[in-house]
């Protein structure tokens, strides 16, 4: 909404840059000469200065509105990544709820076991200490849920307070092979296209500071009434112009040069970072979703049957109840390791977007 007003201020100074002058009107009155001298003097750019002006003044507004599109890609980056953080805290909330359940069951088969007289009561209380723990760090999580709801609806604008829910799994995806086939597309980048506007802007200003060391000319008509050293009324007219000798704008020109280079220099850097970033988000993306796949293959399903396998070795006593604490605790780092993975991923490939200037093609949109 700001970099809407902000596009509607520059395309007004457009208008503005080529407003003409309004003429100046004067009435004078002698007491030996004329009764009644009216004069009207029009000021006339007639070398150019309010082409120059007007041209400097549409460059700008391209820049600002160029400015506004790589905005809109900072917002729906902001947007995903907020979404992103959302369904993280979702997706953290559900393993805990998850781990509460199966310290619940836990607890159960210490209880009947305690009951039957085959464990100690030690098993008990701590079996149901770890369940009361795994409820609260359950209960906890959900208002990680609710602050990443409130990030999210600040980047949506949404006003009505309603709490917000990531539906789905992000996809972002799929990665390109090599690296090398994106570089071709931070050309068409926003931010790069805004920084290129700028320094066509910057040099249609130096352009008009030129232009101004020309005198605007003014053309002058005075009529004069009522002199009687005249047998009538006399019609005066002529020119009139500023001499450009004490000042040529030297330093306004020379000002506008340097914003010329700052802008110049300001794209060459951004170019660059803007390559890095991507090369960088890449990588992580890459490196991320190698380790989710090689948690969601061969770890979790591992952890996932040693669960198993000990839970149902204690309750038929053949494992020892600090066995199944620790393999409980090793599979519920293990889900939080893949998810951390998935996250880090989809973050990396929305950085990836970000550097690029534009979504990944066969990727789904979740920031809408």
């Amino acid at each position: 909404m700001l970099a809407e007003r902000r596009e509607k201020i520059a395309h007004a100074q457009v208008d503005a840059a080529g407003a003409l002058g309004n003429p100046t009107l004067t009435v004078q009155s002698a007491r030996l000469s004329a009764r009644l001298t009216t004069a009207v003097s029009v000021p006339v750019p007639l070398f150019g200065q309010r082409g120059a002006t007007v041209e400097a003044a549409r460059a700008d507004a391209d820049a600002v509105t160029l400015d506004t599109t790589a905005i809109r890609l900072e917002v729906r980056w902001n947007a995903t990544r907020a979404w992103l953080d959302l369904w993280e805290a979702q997706q953290r909330v559900a393993l805990l709820e998850t781990a509460a359940e199966e310290a619940r069951r836990l607890a159960g088969i210490a209880k009947e076991r305690f009951a039957a007289g085959s464990t100690p009561r030690l098993d008990a209380v701590r079996t149901n200490a770890d369940r009361a723990r795994a409820d609260a760090e359950a209960l906890a999580a959900k208002t990680g849920v609710a602050a990443a709801s409130a990030r999210l609806a600040m980047w949506l604008g949404a006003v009505d307070g309603a709490p917000l829910h990531a539906v789905g799994a992000p996809d972002l995806s799929p990665l390109p092979a090599d690296v090398d086939a994106l570089q071709s597309l931070l050309a068409r980048h926003p931010a790069l296209e805004r920084d290129r506007a700028a320094v066509a802007a910057a040099a249609a200003r130096v352009r008009a500071e030129q232009r101004l060391r020309w005198p605007i000319v003014n053309a002058q008509l005075a009529v004069s009434q009522g002199d009687p050293t005249l047998p009538g009324t006399d019609v005066i007219g002529g020119l009139s112009f500023d001499a450009p000798v004490l000042s040529q704008r030297v330093g306004a020109i020379a000002r506008a040069r340097a914003e010329q280079g700052l802008a110049e220099a300001t794209t060459d850097l951004e170019a660059h970072r803007l390559g890095l970033q991507l090369v960088d988000a890449y990588q992580q993306a890459k490196g991320a979703d190698i380790r989710a796949q090689a948690l969601a293959k061969e770890v979790l399903p591992a952890l996932e049957e040693a669960r198993r396998m000990t839970e149902e070795g204690y309750r038929d006593g053949r494992v020892d109840l600090l066995r199944v604490l620790e393999t409980q605790r090793v599979l519920l780092e293990g889900r939080f390791a893949y998810l951390e993975a998935r996250s880090t991923s989809q973050r990396a490939l929305a950085d990836v977007e970000r550097a690029l200037g534009a979504p990944l093609e066969g990727g789904q949109d979740r920031a809408r």
